[in-house]
């Protein structure tokens, strides 16, 4: 009701909008469950491949009420294209993760993901004027890396959105600027610093630029920031009421984005700077942009146009809710790996871009999940009846790499997954999973529950 409430107010925000003109100067520095009443999880059969032909999409023209953003004047100059990064030949590398009463932690692999140091708590310094003792970093729930491991956003959550902290790896502490405290930020009317809150929606490829979604009406908009100068530039203000997902391509050329009203479901694209924007899909259902593979042949979406049956009733989609597109919107297909959309699940390429894993369904839905409330009220709901499955997106074939598990996350080299997963015993630890040999082996075990788990390449 409340994210009704927020979406109903930020709609009539944006009609009063349109009547008033503000004129304003933004300085920038700088998700959730979703309540139910039927389960989310697919049954427990495993989807099978569809002879189903892919549906025709609908009329891709634009709707006559969405006006594209305005580019940038001048136009900004095309971008060298940026080199693909190169994948790990092994594992070796730093594993950190969230325990959920006493921090972050971490321990270090060595070639053979053999672990070389004994786990111990992430060792960064608070900001300078953080008072002795302080659990400084108790706030923030993950972290998210940069392409390269050099920066590291810290995520907190509040009631408006997320908020973030940038973090160099090789200082170990935050980026220090005039506004410290506040991580990314934003300059209100009276030029005061207030935290940035909104979506946090992942890096360029350059390694030190991230995307942002601001929720705060003035500032509303696609933000791309330099997390290491606090230059910013707004990319993309669509006329809907928010942006769902986006994702700018390995080479640093194209731009990708989602928005979403209550009858108009689209994915647009345009240049890296926002400039040039060309209506990619429209849909007659809720669309998401997720990433681009690291290869950049594909982009992960979900949304595609549902066909209808009938009196306009919609058919079962053939492939589920994940798909995938050539960079240019063509040969659009479904990936037959199940997959939980609405709470917060995130799929995930591997570093070759030869996988995609994802949270599904495994066996019956828990209670749990149906029942509103109680999915937010117990912390173990996520794990029950779910699992993490890889697909091979050349081949589709598609294997359940653990049971009761979230939270994928692959090494640098790709060889193996490493997961936040419950025991028989109800205890959650950070597990390292081998596609190939499907097999896998715990690696932390204590009565915390242990989430969130990334893996920094060795430097």
């Amino acid at each position: 009701m409340k994210d009704l409430l927020k979406f109903a107010g930020n709609l009539l925000h944006l009609l009063t909008l349109t009547i008033v003109t503000i004129g304003l100067v933004v300085i920038v520095r700088g998700t959730g469950s979703t309540d139910s009443e039927q389960s989310p999880l697919p049954t427990p059969t495993q989807v099978t491949p569809s002879t189903t032909a892919t549906p025709t999409p609908q009329p891709t023209s634009p709707v006559p009420t969405m006006t594209p953003w305005t580019p940038p004047t001048p136009q900004a100059q095309t971008p060298t294209p940026l080199p693909t990064m190169p994948v790990a030949q092994n594992p070796a590398g730093i594993l950190l993760w969230r325990s959920q009463q006493l921090g972050f932690y971490e321990v270090g692999l060595d070639s053979n993901a053999s672990v070389t140091t004994s786990q111990r708590q992430v060792d960064l310094r608070p900001p300078s004027n953080i008072p002795p003792g302080r659990d400084f970093y108790s706030q923030f729930k993950q972290f998210a890396p940069s392409p390269n491991g050099r920066y590291i956003v810290a995520l907190g959550e509040n009631e408006g959105g997320q908020y973030a902290l940038v973090i160099d790896t090789q200082a170990r502490k935050p980026i220090i600027t005039k506004y410290e405290e506040y991580g990314l930020y934003w300059l209100n009317r009276k030029g005061r610093p207030q935290s940035a809150v909104g979506t946090f929606l992942g890096w360029h490829p350059n390694g030190y630029e991230v995307l942002f979604w601001e929720d705060n009406a003035p500032d509303l908009g696609l933000w791309l920031i330099d997390v290491r100068t606090s230059a910013h530039r707004l990319i993309a203000q669509p006329p809907t009421l928010n942006v769902s997902g986006a994702a700018i391509s390995p080479d640093g050329q194209r731009l990708i984005y989602g928005t979403n009203t209550f009858d108009v479901h689209q994915i647009w694209t345009a240049n890296a700077d926002g400039s040039e924007p060309r209506l990619l899909l429209e849909s007659n259902t809720v669309v998401y942009v997720f990433s681009w593979s690291p290869d950049g042949r594909y982009l992960l979406y979900t949304g595609e146009p549902t066909p209808t049956i009938g009196k306009g009733t919609p058919a079962p989609s053939p492939g589920g809710p994940l798909w995938v597109m050539d960079r240019n919107g063509k040969n659009r297909r479904p990936l037959r790996v199940p997959f939980i959309f609405g709470f917060g699940f995130n799929p995930v390429w591997s570093p070759t871009g030869r996988y995609v894993a994802s949270v599904g369904g495994t066996d019956e839905a828990a209670p749990c999940w149906s029942k509103g409330k109680a999915f937010l009220a117990d912390p173990l709901c996520s794990f029950k009846g779910t699992g993490v499955y890889v697909e091979n997106i050349d081949t589709g074939e598609v294997q359940l790499a653990a049971r009761n598990a979230i939270d994928p996350a692959w090494s640098p080299d790709g060889s193996l997954l490493t997961v936040s997963r419950m025991d028989e015993q109800k205890q959650v630890g950070i597990w390292l999973a081998d596609v190939n040999a499907r097999n896998s082996r715990r690696l932390t075990d204590t009565s915390e529950v242990d989430r969130y788990p990334i893996w920094l390449q060795q430097p």
